[in-house]
């Protein structure tokens, strides 16, 4: 769409509402807020749980086929099988123990080997599923045990009770989602109570399971749509009540205005006003660089430099930004690829695209041609999928990067966990390393809570074998943290701030002594 036309239709209709109508606005707008909000909360509330069921069978169905192997032993004595049911619990994911039964007894586990406790098949909802508040092991910790029979023989595989409350918390960290087995339920906290949960206020919803006997309930808390409000639509609600007020010159300042940015886009694209700045990657065990995140910058001829959150958002609305990172890549491949010797083999080079990128055909030719440019050399190009507007999946999204796996282009979610998609790109996209928020690192040694949070996501992250970045590094500690717990790779104004490609190859030289 031509960017006049653009302006045309999204704003001038609304400045001349306002400027006709000066009270109608604020009234159908606050209406309109409203309406939207409770819409968009049962959406996501939806979304959300039916992501947790998902991930529910997941677990669970690692758990059956635990308890499928271990039942294919049955008759054996247990020290015969216990070695089989020790390394289900090694090998397969999410599953805390598996245990063999005969008739109502608990004969072998694979924690102590031979045992003689009692069944209680009464406990298992449709005599498969059992959610427990703990037992004497973990008296604190709940736990999921999913049974399968076959004749007198049977096998209990559980799910660790931390793994469900993670999941509870991380699907979507604004709703609240419950787990439902029979007459017992499990909150995000991971506490286990009897009887039906109280409805949620807000966007209830409750999806059962197709494939095993529990529910998911999902919602948000009374008054969550006021805060919502509060929180994203008040800037909205406030400029309702200024465009009631303003006159008719300040009416037609506006509209000026608002029309400018998207044109003023377009002038400096073509004027090549938009430069690369490197980031420095550092391997997080002794802080070497090994890799850079390409970030953009405009250099207007008369504010300056203009950072990106000024500009990105607009030009992911108005459809410049495709064209804006493909000059983006011409230009750093015109830059770093003289210098392939200097960056090495593996250099890995992080490229934000947006969601409309991935539609555009043009993205694979675009990233041969950038792998192309550093031959004989080739860095590891890493396309940075950026969370502000959702991505679909399609037959077409699919094969596009399909098509860029086979070239080794791997793909990363930005920002992880503050955007749109939460935990869906993993489950609909072949996806290669996470970054983390920088809202999770700053939280280090400060708040509990996010640092739990950060904590389940490097858990998932090693369950799923996926590479971990950790973003916006600023001292020693969260430095430590990081390494301690696995992350790899580090990224951060403890290394480096993002700086012009020529500062970055000179960095590079002092840091390999001098070398062209």
């Amino acid at each position: 769409m031509p960017l006049r036309n653009y302006a045309r239709r999204r704003l001038v209709p609304r400045l001349v509402f306002a400027l006709s109508l000066a009270a109608l606005p604020l009234l159908l707008g606050s209406a309109i807020i409203y309406w939207q909000t409770l819409r968009g909360l049962s959406a996501e509330a939806r979304t959300a749980t039916h992501e947790a069921v998902r991930l529910f069978d997941l677990m669970l169905g690692n758990a059956e086929g635990a308890a499928r192997v271990a039942l294919s032993h049955r008759g054996q004595t247990c020290a015969d099988v216990t070695l089989v049911l020790r390394e289900q619990v090694a090998v397969v994911p999410f599953v805390r123990s598996v245990n063999l039964t005969h008739g109502d007894d608990i004969y072998c586990t694979s924690l102590f080997g031979e045992s003689k406790a009692s069944l209680e098949r009464s406990l298992y909802v449709n005599g498969r599923l059992r959610l427990m508040a703990g037992n004497p092991i973990t008296p604190d910790v709940g736990l999921l045990i999913l049974r399968r029979e076959e004749g007198e023989y049977g096998a209990l595989a559980t799910v660790d009770g931390r793994y469900l409350s993670s999941t509870l918390q991380l699907v979507d960290q604004r709703s609240d989602l419950q787990l439902l087995v029979g007459g017992e339920w499990m909150d995000e906290e991971g506490n286990v109570s009897q009887g039906e949960p109280v409805p949620l206020p807000v966007g209830h919803v409750r999806i059962d399971s197709e494939r095993f006997p529990y529910s998911v309930v999902g919602g948000f808390a009374e008054g969550s749509q006021w805060r919502h409000i509060r929180e994203e639509a008040l800037p909205l609600a406030s400029l309702l009540i200024a465009l009631g007020l303003i006159s008719g010159v300040a009416c037609y300042w506006l509209w000026g205005r608002s029309a400018t940015p998207s044109l003023e886009l377009e002038r400096a694209l073509m004027a090549g006003e938009f430069v690369p700045y490197l980031q420095p990657l550092v391997d997080a065990r002794d802080g070497h660089w090994t890799g850079a995140e390409v970030l953009m910058r405009w250099k207007h001829p008369r504010e300056g430099m203009v950072g990106p959150d000024l500009f990105i958002p607009l030009a992911e609305r108005s459809g410049l930004i495709v064209p804006m990172t493909r000059d983006l890549m011409h230009r750093v491949g015109e830059g770093l690829a003289p210098y392939g010797e200097l960056l090495g083999e593996g250099f890995h080079l992080g490229i934000n695209i947006s969601a409309v990128h991935c539609s555009d055909p043009s993205l694979f030719d675009d990233c041969l041609s950038l792998q192309a440019r550093f031959l004989p050399h080739r860095p590891v190009l890493v396309l940075e999928l950026t969370e502000r507007e959702l991505l679909a999946a399609s037959e077409a999204t699919d094969r596009l990067f399909s098509r860029l796996d086979a070239q080794g282009i791997r793909l990363a979610i930005d920002d992880f966990g503050t955007g749109n998609s939460s935990l869906a790109y993993l489950h609909r996209f072949k996806v290669d390393a996470l970054k983390i928020d920088k809202s999770f690192v700053t939280m280090i040694g400060v708040d509990a809570l996010s640092r739990h949070i950060l904590d389940s996501i490097v858990e998932l992250c090693g369950k799923l074998d996926l590479m971990i970045i950790a973003e916006g590094v600023e001292t020693e500690e969260q430095w430590r943290y990081l390494a301690e717990r696995g992350v790899g790779v580090l990224q951060g104004y403890l290394f480096g701030k993002p700086m012009p490609m020529e500062d970055f190859l000179l960095a590079m030289r002092e840091r390999n002594g001098g070398a062209h």
